[in-house]
Order: C-alpha cells, then structure tokens, then sequence
C-alpha cells in the first residue's frame, strides 16, 4: 500500500499547489472569481461532460448512474436535516444538510478521475457526478435556500444547466454510433488540462475571496461525518452488495462511485451560501478543513479502495 499511496499523494499533490495558486492570486492580483467560474460553468464543464459521454458505452448500469447519485444525494440531505433538529436556531441545518447530500466531484473529483481512470473510466464518472450536479441545483439548492425558492424556480434554474445540454446531445450522437474526431480528441485533450488547472484554482479563489472563517465545531464534526464516514460507507454497501449478489455495475462503475464518495466537502456549498446569505464564512472554514484533511485521506482510500 506504500509504494501506492506515494504515488497518488505525488499525482495529488500538485492539485494543491493550484489551489494555492489560486489562493495566492484571489489575495495579490484581485482576479476574478466570477469570471473564471462561468468560462468553466459555461464551456469547460460542458466540453468535459461532452466528451466523456461520446466515450462511454452506453447501457443500463451506466444510465442509472445519475438517478442512483441523485437519490443517495436527496436522501443523506434530509437525513441530516432531520437528524439535525433543535441543534442550531439559525440557517446552520439547512447548510449541513445541502453539504451532507454534495461533494466537491467535480472540482476536486473530475481532475484526479482524468489522472486514474481511463477515458471509458471518465465518462463512467462524469455520468454518476450528474446526479450531485442535479442535486445541488435542485433539491439542496431549495434546502439551503431555507424554502424560499419555489419548485418551479428550481426546475427553472435546471433547465439553464449547460451541463445538461451537454449530456443530452452526447447521449444521442453516442447512440448514434457518431466518434469524435482526431482533431476534436486533440482539443478535447487540451480542455483536460485546463480543467484540472482552472477547477483547482477556484477553490483558492473562493477561500481568498472570503474575509473571515468561523469555527462551529458542531458544524464541522456533522459534515466530516456525512462526507468522510457516511457517504463512504453507503458507497461501500452499493457496490459490495452488488459485486457478490447482483452483478449489476462493472468493476470500472465501482471505483467510479467510490473516487465520488471520497471527495472533500464541496466549494459549491461556500457559493452558495453566499448566494443565499447563510453563513458563508461557517461554510468556507469546513471546506477549507476538509480539503486540508484530503490530501492525507483521499490518496489512502483511494489506496485502499479503488483498483
């Protein structure tokens, strides 16, 4: 397991360092958080989705991928909803449960899946992020909105997904039997590298961004919880239960579902804690803890779990 984890801490280790790079460029240079997030939010992310779909082969197990992802998402958000009753007096429990039900896959996840998997192993992953990425938008954003937003403003905000567009014209032209061309697997080649740099470097820009942290040890111990404890734990149960009794998922579905159960809690939930004004300096202390905590976690786990 040695010779293992010193690989993966070395292949890890530099998405830090553009963390930090970003850190370091949100404080001296006052740059743009808001523009970096839509370049990626409105033609990275897609291009990324895009072509990892053109390169799945499609079936079943790996369409059920989103919907099984939503739903493990939905219910660990109301768990902690609930569970988390008379804990707090504030907005604190809609912002743990958003967080228990999200991860960082994508920013966090999708780079180092590009490191590990192969291109089919990518597409695998991408597919099962969807889910989180429909959560966040849909269910976890009318939750840490406190019920203010109605139904049809969150359907609204997922139809202007661009991730979803995306999905859906890969889906037909892979249904099709159309491949990618050279020229497009070169420039999509291209668009990876600049994920993995731009993705890491807005965690730092939104820690940089953010004026003041505040430490709820309550609030941080639930999230380690949900995210390092629970979310592994459940992932485990899936796909070991499937691996010895149903045979449903490939070996390469499991160690996508396991790398997305591993994640540090998500940047998003800082963004949108600011969005909606719930304590966005609570939200960026944990985020920032369980990043730090990643870089010794992930490269184990991953180690431990994921062939």
């Amino acid at each position: 397991m040695q010779p293992i984890f010193t690989t993966l801490l070395n292949k890890i280790i530099p998405l830090y360092m553009n963390i930090a790079l970003g850190f370091i460029a949100g404080k001296t240079l006052d740059m743009s958080r808001e523009t970096i997030a839509r370049i990626m939010f409105f033609i990275i992310n897609p291009i990324i989705i895009f072509n990892g779909v053109m390169h799945v082969d499609l079936n079943a197990s790996v369409l059920s991928l989103p919907i099984l992802t939503f739903t493990i998402s939905c219910c660990l958000c109301l768990l902690f909803f609930n569970i988390t009753k008379g804990l707090w007096q504030d907005s604190s429990r809609n912002l743990i449960a958003f967080s228990a039900g999200s991860g960082n896959a994508g920013y966090f996840g999708l780079p180092l899946a590009l490191l590990l998997f192969s291109t089919e192993g990518e597409g695998v992953y991408i597919l099962a992020l969807l889910g989180i990425t429909l959560y966040e938008n849909s269910v976890g954003y009318y939750v840490i909105s406190h019920g203010t937003t109605t139904s049809m403003e969150c359907v609204k905000k997922v139809l202007k997904l661009p991730a979803i567009y995306a999905f859906f014209g890969a889906l037909l032209l892979n249904f099709s039997g159309m491949e990618m061309s050279d020229v497009m697997l070169e420039f999509t080649g291209h668009i990876k590298g600049t994920y993995t740099v731009l993705g890491m470097m807005i965690i730092g820009l939104g820690l940089a961004g953010l004026s003041q942290f505040e430490m709820d040890g309550k609030f941080i111990g639930l999230s380690f919880l949900a995210k390092f404890l629970v979310w592994p734990l459940l992932i485990m149960l899936i796909t070991g239960l499937d691996a010895y009794f149903f045979g449903f998922y490939t070996h390469e579905i499991h160690n996508a579902l396991l790398l997305l159960s591993i994640v540090p809690l998500a940047v998003n939930t800082v963004i949108m804690a600011t969005l909606v004004k719930s304590q966005p300096e609570k939200a960026a202390t944990a985020v920032l803890l369980s990043t730090l905590f990643a870089l010794a976690y992930v490269p184990i786990m991953v180690a431990w779990l994921i062939n």
